[in-house]
């Protein structure tokens, strides 16, 4: 048992017992890391001796929380473990990203399904209520008429549960991105060379992904926005994601004119927050993918 391991086997109780503070809007996109990294670095049975103490550990440290923290503990540990075996096997990265994006993604899904099953749990209801309960602060200070609170929590809720699927996909999607960065870092400091993703100048997405956009921007132009069916929901999903992979697709274009033009390799960087602040800069990506954008900047 090496120094090395008992120092990752910290830092996964220390995020552990984050769960239970304030700080879990951040440490939660830090969890799996120390779990890839132990399970890249441990035969599976040394792996297991060095779960144990830290499950105990978590449990009786978190107090009242403890349950919740070895919910979320477990949560976490799965897609560790799958993105770990991949590293340890020389996969790509792409791979390991794409096991790691699809059991984050499985376990939100059966987590709703689960807790709405067991314990009859109505998400848009209780959504609405939560948010009503805030908003009546504002009515009762006469900022807004009577019943103001109500509608708006309501319609609020409707758009959520309408935008659901892609918040969990994104979700899971930053779960695993952030994983593989921080993971590919910490495997370096035990001498273990992680697989890098391709150089950001090379990411590209199909042209076909355009026609896509352009289809589900009609539709979404033709559906009422009181339509609460399937494709309505199928289409005000399909538009953001679309939006956010020719994001993606901007950056690559970015890093590519970056390399053309042999400017500093901050400058793509710098370049590229204004990108993720203005949502609208998804055109450029846009344009790349339908056009051939890039072919023009290279002599």
């Amino acid at each position: 048992m090496s120094w090395k391991s008992l120092s990752w086997s910290a830092a996964a109780l220390l995020l552990l017992l984050t769960v239970a503070t304030p700080l879990n809007f951040i440490t939660t996109f830090l969890i799996m890391t120390p779990f890839v990294v132990l399970y890249t670095l441990l035969k599976p049975k040394v792996f297991i001796l060095h779960l144990l103490p830290i499950g105990v550990l978590a449990y009786f440290l978190s107090g009242g929380m403890g349950p919740v923290v070895m919910i979320i503990g477990f949560f976490f540990l799965v897609p560790s473990v799958a993105m770990g075996h991949l590293y340890k096997r020389g996969s790509t990265a792409k791979l390991a990203i794409i096991v790691g994006f699809v059991v984050v993604l499985a376990q939100l899904l059966l987590e709703l399904v689960l807790f709405s099953a067991m314990f009859d749990i109505n998400l848009k209801a209780e959504l609405t209520s939560m948010l009503t309960d805030s908003l009546k602060q504002l009515e009762t200070s006469n900022l807004f008429e009577s019943g103001w609170a109500a509608e708006t929590a309501s319609a609020f809720s409707e758009e959520v549960m309408k935008m659901l699927p892609m918040l969990l996909l994104v979700s899971a999607f930053f779960f695993t991105i952030v994983t593989h960065w921080l993971s590919r870092m910490s495997l370096r400091t035990v001498g273990i060379q992680a697989p890098a993703l391709p150089q950001a100048k090379t990411w590209r997405v199909q042209r076909s992904l355009v026609l896509y956009y352009l289809i589900a921007m009609v539709a979404s132009l033709i559906i009422s926005n009181e339509d609460n069916g399937y494709w309505s929901i199928v289409i005000s999903n399909l538009v953001p994601i679309l939006r956010f992979v020719f994001t993606v697709q901007a950056i690559g274009f970015f890093f590519y004119l970056a390399d053309a033009k042999k400017w500093p390799r901050v400058v793509p960087l710098l370049l590229c927050i204004p990108l993720m602040l203005f949502p609208p800069a998804y055109i450029i990506g846009l344009i790349d993918a339908a056009f051939p954008l890039r072919k023009y900047f290279v002599k």
